[in-house]
């Protein structure tokens, strides 16, 4: 039986291009028996904000411009910027700021998005390594937005620290204490495969490929890479961890509380 192809925009930085997350997407789905392929296509340059996207002056042509073979794209996915798109209120604590640098970004991407009838998913994204109570106001903002807009939030960040608590033996963090390592990557792709799909990631290959990026988000070249390879018991932690939390089954005392670090 034919399968359903959904075209996915991707709007972010960084924490799409690291391990190029758009493509691991396409992989799972496509392992996948069943469910959609998820057919990805990105707009991303490092460090920017929504609102730095909206004055690039770009996206108009790329939301409207629609996706593979001129379909327009049926969902896009929209990522701010790590710590809400303005400074920290504190950069010692890592305290975030006034989410207004965010709500004002996405106003103006939602604009653009809106007459086009695709459906909005917001990337919830996670805390830094050393700032782990960044977790929940960073969950809480997207999820407001997500109830104002009635659009979708993919739980990244709450899977996140799910599994930071549960299995802190799997480094999900690259090197920087911020960006995703690749299995970082895996588990968002799972969270997002399983937001998209309505479906559990669980099962999916532990191995996925795809095209290296990188800084600002230029793809380095069309011959595929090894994007992650895990082992099976890390995989499955990780698929676990990704549906439970996208099925609802995740609670607020799965992240911790307050806007405060130690």
């Amino acid at each position: 039986q034919a399968r359903d192809t959904v075209d996915v925009l991707f709007i972010g930085n960084s924490y799409v291009y690291y391990n190029n997350l758009a493509d691991q997407l396409e992989g799972l789905s496509r392992a996948m028996e069943a469910g959609p392929i998820l057919r990805t296509a990105h707009h991303l340059h490092g460090g920017f904000t929504l609102l730095r996207h909206l004055e690039d002056g770009h996206l108009p042509n790329v939301i409207e411009g629609g996706g593979p073979d001129g379909r327009e794209w049926d969902v896009v996915v929209i990522q701010e910027h790590s710590r809400l798109g303005v400074a920290y209120a504190d950069e010692t604590t890592g305290r975030l700021g006034s989410d207004r640098g965010f709500r004002d970004g996405l106003a103006g991407v939602m604009a653009l998005v809106r007459p086009t009838g695709a459906r909005v998913v917001l990337y919830q994204t996670w805390a830094k390594a050393a700032w782990p109570l960044q977790a929940e106001p960073l969950a809480q903002a997207y999820e407001q937005a997500a109830r104002d807009y009635g659009v979708t939030v993919a739980p990244v960040g709450r899977a996140w620290a799910r599994v930071r608590a549960a299995h802190p033996e799997i480094e999900l963090f690259h090197p920087d204490g911020s960006h995703p390592s690749p299995a970082g990557s895996y588990m968002a792709a799972a969270v997002i495969y399983g937001t998209l799909a309505d479906r559990s990631p669980i099962g999916a290959p532990t191995r996925l490929s795809g095209v290296e990026m990188e800084t600002p988000g230029v793809v380095v070249s069309d011959e595929p890479v090894t994007l992650v390879d895990l082992s099976s018991e890390t995989a499955a932690a990780l698929q676990t961890a990704a549906w439970a939390t996208v099925d609802g089954t995740a609670h607020s005392t799965d992240v911790p509380s307050g806007s405060e670090s130690r």
